[in-house]
């Protein structure tokens, strides 16, 4: 896709509706008093959420969900090949934000508000639930969209919803073992969702409205929101005998199209804020959430449904990557048309499906047939066992993340891991990651020094001599080099060359940008080995900083 049109279908997708989204200014605002050294709205929000949280939430707490060094999120467009007409699904990459571990944080505990007898959880329990559900013969199947749900939920009604609910009987501190108000609730929540900071085409904006997709709290807000109006239909006796909902899409069954019809009409007059689409089964079929359901009489079976945009891409065999995954894809597939499959012949034909599928994809016919057969064995001898309660003493294994070099280096370390982890009384397992093509050759959106310098390994080189250091942080660079005016770094600036260290910046520079602290370690101790800076005093950091 063209950049242009791709920036042009991701702006009408959002940022053009200023109702929700609004331009925000990089400049320094003109205030009393010394301005600070260092501004920019990003750093701005990291205070404005460790001033709130600080005063409401234990330092415990606190401590943990106040980020040091936050990135700046960013939006991206997904396009939905699936829509006739060519659009772009707006997501927020809020991974190490601001606000982000504060955000995940009220997520799990306020997960439980965000359910009710309507909701689904997961497509597999739900084609197990349908199957069994017996519905009036005479019923027609219809499905419930929501259109856009996230940007259009309304943020601060949602708010005052989840904060009533979460205060019924003290509900949320009896649970958690928390002391907080109402009101202190309240606030965690708007410094959470309210004017998320982002960047989109070298611009900075402010979601005002809605919630982000891309959020941890996304998905619960919209939730929340929906089952308040499932309970205020419910308690006015409007909802159908058959409702099911899965985020933005629900399905029910109605007696005929007039009363579909009428009950989308009723959806749409619950709030002015969200808008509802409706399809029809068309010969007692209807595609739903990946599955194919169909109602044969006063029941229903399901099957697995291939949209007509599917190209079956899929991880190519070829792909440098281990061998594992290529199996455990084959097993995925087979699992998952195994459990959405309601007979034997749908799942027969899925299997068919899938050989063609794998077999476009360069997998040998082999391993294809041989996952089959053991897929199709295994599972049907485990329905004739009967269950085992697991050893309450075993460990969950300890994930080890590493590069894939090759599938016979793969093989070696998965072995040493193994005799290692037996003699320790450990599950030691390789996680191999590969780098892909597309983050090289992607541009990426170029974003101030100032605020993306975090998480990095850095070095200092004196003007006056060869003097130099080496070091990390995990937090903005340009608060490391103010504390490194009372360190070994100040002291050398002032005792070798009577030097002032007020301005430091331009002796600084950035070897490494790193994924996280252990990466920092690890990459501070290999650069000090090779360049052994004069300023340093230990030589293997890793070990001293870990122990």
């Amino acid at each position: 896709m063209d950049k242009t049109e791709y920036i042009r279908l991701l702006s009408d997708a959002s940022i053009k509706d200023t109702t929700k989204f609004t331009p925000i200014n990089t400049e320094r605002p003109k205030t009393r008093g010394r301005p600070p050294k260092h501004y920019h709205p990003l750093l701005q929000k990291e205070k404005q959420l460790e001033s709130v949280v600080r005063k409401i939430l234990p330092k415990p707490i606190a401590d943990t969900v106040c980020r040091k060094g936050s990135r700046l999120a960013h939006l991206y467009g997904l396009p939905k090949t699936h829509k006739q007409q060519l659009s772009m699904r707006p997501i927020l990459s809020s991974t190490g934000t601001y606000n982000f571990a504060l955000a995940k944080w009220l997520e799990e505990k306020l997960k439980p508000l965000s359910l009710n007898q309507h909701t689904i959880c997961d497509i597999f329990s739900f084609a197990e639930v349908i199957r069994e559900t017996p519905l009036n013969p005479n019923d027609i199947l219809v499905s419930y969209d929501v259109c856009a749900l996230f940007t259009n939920v309304p943020l601060d009604e949602t708010i005052e919803i989840i904060a009533e609910k979460a205060f019924k009987n003290n509900w949320f501190n009896e649970t958690h073992g928390l002391n907080l108000t109402k009101t202190g609730l309240t606030e965690l929540l708007r410094i959470a969702t309210k004017d998320q900071l982002f960047q989109f085409d070298g611009q900075l904006y402010e979601q005002v409205d809605g919630v982000a997709m891309g959020s941890p709290l996304g998905p619960l807000m919209a939730n929340v929101f929906l089952c308040s109006i499932e309970e205020q239909l419910d308690r006015n006796n409007k909802l159908p005998s058959f409702y099911k909902r899965y985020v933005d899409d629900t399905l029910a069954t109605m007696p005929n199209i007039q009363a579909a019809t009428a009950f989308l009409s009723t959806l749409n007059e619950c709030h002015p804020a969200i808008q509802f689409t409706m399809e029809i089964a068309e010969n007692n079929k209807l595609p739903f959430l990946g599955m194919m359901i169909e109602k044969n009489g006063c029941h229903l079976t399901t099957s697995v449904y291939h949209k007509p945009t599917d190209t079956g891409l899929l991880l190519h065999y070829q792909s440098h990557v281990d061998q594992r995954y290529k199996r455990s894809l084959l097993n995925t597939m087979l699992n998952r048309a195994y459990r959405l499959s309601s007979t034997k012949e749908s799942f027969t034909k899925e299997c068919q499906h899938l050989k063609r599928m794998f077999t476009k994809l360069k997998y040998p016919v082999k391993l294809i047939n041989s996952a089959i057969a053991w897929y199709t064995s295994s599972t049907i001898q485990s329905r004739h066992e009967t269950p085992t309660e697991l050893d309450a003493a075993t460990q969950k294994p300890v994930r080890i993340t590493l590069p894939f070099k090759d599938q016979k280096s793969a093989d070696t370390v998965r072995h040493q891991l193994k005799d290692l982890g037996r003699k320790i009384g450990t599950d030691l397992q390789p996680v191999f990651t590969s780098r892909k093509i597309e983050g090289k050759l992607k541009i990426q959106e170029e974003k101030p020094a100032l605020i993306n310098h975090q998480c990095v390994v850095y070095t200092f080189k004196c003007d006056s001599c060869d003097a130099d250091y080496i070091g990390y942080t995990t937090r903005h660079l340009h608060q490391r080099i103010e504390e490194h005016k009372a360190s070994v770094i100040g002291k050398h600036l002032k005792e070798a060359h009577s030097v002032a260290s007020t301005s430091l910046e331009e002796m600084f520079s950035v070897l490494k940008k790193c994924r996280g602290k252990m990466d920092c370690l690890i990459h501070e101790m290999l650069f000090i080995r090779e360049q052994k800076p004069k300023l340093n005093t230990q030589s293997d950091s890793i070990r001293a900083k870990i122990i």
